[in-house]
């Protein structure tokens, strides 16, 4: 059950919506935020491999097993899986190339066009699998207009601030809870504004200072060299006529210059990349995508329970941020809440490290996107099959307890008269404190409330551990397994990825066929096989602060869904 959690560092939590709004943007200038992270990316590069993979063991029960923590991980642990990878792929090369947006959607809608005449630009797109008409120039256009603000602006209109002089005012719609979730993760990684603050904002003007004296940067001299610590950069004041006076003046100067010039900083960083909370980065994919998913009628849900990897008898715990499914078309599955899919995944990790020595191979960035991908993968599988429930049959799930007694623990009886009792004091106090003259204290009154409801969970537990139930369903109920988007003349599925590091998102695509899953299942010597093989094609690293990045990065996510969510 704990083997492998370095794939997910620790028991991330689900993503949670920020509740607060970012503060106003303020020039004034204040005390400097810790050191920049470093922009750093995994290496992901697996030329290096081919010399474990004949040496590789290929049983996989045997080779993980015995994996604690990322220190655990070798090279052969990437190798058993036959991963090949292509990195800086287009985004042609990641779906078919006319379920791109065509490039004419970049201009605005002529007057004439309509939402449903522009879809007509994509052939193969003519209907979606819900029956809908997919979404065309305009509601691409949209979004792709509010994703090209300036982020200044943005966070302008979000703080309803007014524009900065000569710029016109935006209105975020559709991007509005993206802006506002951009902002707080650039107050840990946004360095566009760093910098210290002018010297006229700093050092008064010269009409302040008494008669003869002027500014200058050069250092005090004195008759000893000073030691480094004790080198100030703070312009000093000078004067052709000194006196007792103005040496006290100047000194004093000086001091209140220097204690002015550590706070100095105007950018819009209040800490440092490695600071930042984990829910931070999974809320901004989150608020970047749903705007994109909504206009192909798709849902972005967060994980209810830890999403696991099957290997055999083996259970991988796997970080995945969120999965975005479909939703039902038909009215009474989409009143309680039932979705589709899986079509892709989303992960966010807050990893900051990467490279190692020389840009080697970062093994367990790279073993947790294959970990999810391959999970998406067993749910996708799973349409037309049910559930096998481990020991369902066993005879300590049929069976009454040892011996066929009532199984109670000895010296203690847990039966219908303890629970009588344990729910009839709560009543018994209830009836004796409305007859009493006195009322009795809040402590004594919350030390009875807490002793009956101790009695109460008590005989719960105990109840429970007589029961003889099988184990609990580990699917989702919700979730109608289907796979979506496969094509039916390829047997490899393709499974999507939204991986997120630092502030920057890539489009992945794996290829995996079904016998490589039963592979993972059941076990075998799959060695020579052709179906032995996993294919990852990466898209570079898109920066969610550059507005031309993040552009292109919604194009290859609405081309994925355009292709998934075909008819």
């Amino acid at each position: 059950m704990g083997l492998l959690c370095c794939l997910r560092r620790g028991p991330e939590k689900a993503s949670r919506q920020v509740s607060r709004l970012p503060p106003p943007l303020d020039d004034t200038p204040r005390q400097s935020p810790p050191p920049a992270t470093p922009i750093r990316f995994p290496c992901h590069e697996t030329k290096e491999l081919s010399c474990y993979a004949k040496s590789a063991d290929i049983d996989l029960l045997k080779l993980y097993r015995p994996v604690r923590n990322s220190s655990h991980l070798r090279p052969q642990h990437v190798a058993a899986l036959n991963l090949e990878i292509n990195r800086d792929v287009s985004l042609d090369q990641l779906f078919p190339a006319h379920y791109l947006p065509p490039s004419v959607w970049d201009e605005a809608p002529g007057i004439g066009n309509s939402k449903e005449a522009s879809s007509d630009s994509v052939p193969a797109a003519s209907r979606l699998r819900n029956g809908t008409l997919p979404p065309g120039h305009h509601a691409y256009h949209t979004r792709m207009k509010e994703l090209l603000y300036d982020n200044d602006d943005a966070y302008r209109a979000i703080n309803r601030q007014p524009p900065r002089p000569g710029r016109s005012a935006v209105r975020p719609a559709h991007l509005r809870k993206f802006y506002i979730a951009l902002q707080i993760v650039g107050e840990f990684w946004d360095t566009s504004l760093d910098g210290l603050a002018s010297e006229n904002d700093i050092v008064t003007s010269a009409d302040s200072l008494p008669d003869g004296a002027v500014i200058t940067d050069e250092l005090p001299s004195t008759s000893q060299s000073p030691s480094p610590t004790e080198i100030s950069f703070v312009p000093t004041i000078q004067t052709t006529n000194p006196s007792p006076l103005f040496s006290q003046y100047s000194s004093n100067r000086a001091v209140a210059l220097s204690d002015v010039n550590q706070n100095t900083y105007t950018g819009r960083r209040t800490s440092t990349g490695t600071m930042m909370p984990a829910q931070y980065r999974h809320n901004l994919l989150k608020e970047f995508l749903e705007p994109i998913l909504w206009a192909f009628g798709c849902r972005y849900e967060s994980p209810r329970t830890q999403p696991q990897l099957y290997v055999r008898t083996l259970r991988i715990p796997v970080d995945l941020a969120g999965m975005v499914y479909c939703t039902p078309t038909e009215r009474p599955s989409s009143i309680i809440g039932s979705l589709e899919g899986p079509l892709l995944g989303v992960q966010g990790r807050n990893s900051t490290m990467f490279g190692g020595k020389d840009g080697q191979l970062d093994i367990a960035d790279l073993l947790r996107e294959v970990g999810a991908m391959l999970l998406i993968a067993q749910e996708r599988s799973r349409e037309g099959t049910d559930e096998v429930i481990p020991n369902v049959n066993k005879w300590f799930i049929t069976k009454p307890r040892w011996g066929g007694g009532t199984g109670e623990a000895v010296g203690k009886s847990l039966g219908p008269a303890c629970e009588e009792e344990a729910i009839s004091e709560q009543e018994q106090y209830d009836g004796k404190s409305k007859q009493s003259e006195e009322p009795p204290t809040k402590k004594r009154s919350q030390e009875k409330r807490l002793r009956a409801e101790m009695n109460r969970e008590a005989v719960k537990k105990e109840n429970l551990r007589k029961s003889t139930l099988p184990p609990s369903s580990r699917w989702d109920s919700r979730i109608k397994y289907v796979h979506v988007g496969k094509d039916a003349e390829n047997d490899f599925d393709n499974i999507y990825l939204i991986s997120s590091v630092n502030h920057h998102v890539c489009i992945v695509r794996l290829l995996v066929h079904p016998a490589y899953l039963s592979y993972l299942s059941n076990g075998g010597d799959p060695l020579g096989l052709p179906w032995f093989k996993l294919q990852m094609d990466r898209s570079r690293w898109f920066d969610l602060f550059v507005a031309e990045d993040r552009t292109e990065a919604m194009k290859g996510i609405w081309g994925v869904l355009t292709w998934l969510m075909r008819a």
